[in-house]
This record gives structure tokens, sequence and C-alpha cells, in this order.
């Protein structure tokens, strides 16, 4: 049975390993406790964006667009750019200025929005989430 254990980890340690080497993701190597506050930025824009997702799904498109600009806009960065690359950072900017394009169009979104409405608003959404995927496909923490 130990036997079974052991080659059932090293079959896993492979794995892991093999699927590591074939990251090319850009490495972001962190001081600790930076790492720590951004991997709970990163949290807080999830636990955000999502809190959109309900209320749009709930009709509220103004206080969606509230909570966007509150929550997700630029000048709701904790300063953790300086420690990123150039790249990094403007990609963070993308995120941030998609937000805030998704938050006026919602603003400006009549309650209850109409089918062309919905198919912008979606669309705004989709710019912001966009952001998200991208950022993710090019960077991982190390």
């Amino acid at each position: 049975m130990r036997s079974v254990f052991l080659a059932a980890g090293l079959a896993i340690s492979t794995v892991i390993g093999a699927a590591a080497m074939d990251d090319t993701r850009v490495v972001l190597d962190l001081p600790r406790e930076v790492r720590t506050v951004f991997l709970e930025h990163m949290r807080s824009h999830m636990n955000s964006l999502d809190n959109v997702l309900q209320l749009m799904a709930a009709g509220k498109t103004k206080e969606a667009a509230t909570f966007a600009r509150k929550e997700m806009a630029i000048g709701q960065g904790l300063g953790i750019g300086r420690y990123m690359p150039a790249e990094f950072r403007e990609m963070g900017f993308g995120f941030h200025r998609a937000a805030d394009d998704f938050a006026r169009l919602a603003a400006e979104t009549p309650e209850p929005p109409d089918a062309a409405g919905w198919s912008k608003l979606i669309n705004g959404l989709a710019q912001v989430t966009a952001q998200c995927n991208g950022c993710h496909a090019a960077f991982r923490v190390k």
C-alpha cells in the first residue's frame, strides 16, 4: 500500500512540475507583505465584480454603477503598482478604466434597460473581465 501512495505522490509531483515548467507567464516576485496585500486586493476585485453582477441581475443598474465606480474604478488602487513591471501597471490601469467606463455607461442607462441597453451593459462588463483575463494570462505571483 505504501508503494501505491509513493507512486501516486511521484506521479502528481511530476505532473505539477511539468505544468509549472510550461507556465510562460511573467512571474511577479513580490516582497511577502506586498504579496499578501496584492492577493487580498485581487480577491477584493473579484468580490466587487460579483457584487456588480448581482446588482445587475437584480435590475439595479444605478447601484451597480455606483458600486463599480467606488470599488473598481481609477483611484481605488493601493499603490502596489510601484512593485510591478510597467506592463502589469498598464493592464491594471486598463482594468480601472474599463470599470470606470462601465460605471459611466450604467449610470447613463435608463432603468429598466431595454434590450439595447442590456447589450451595452453586458459589453461594458465584458471589457472589465477581459482586463482580468488578460492580466491573469500574462502574469503569476511567485
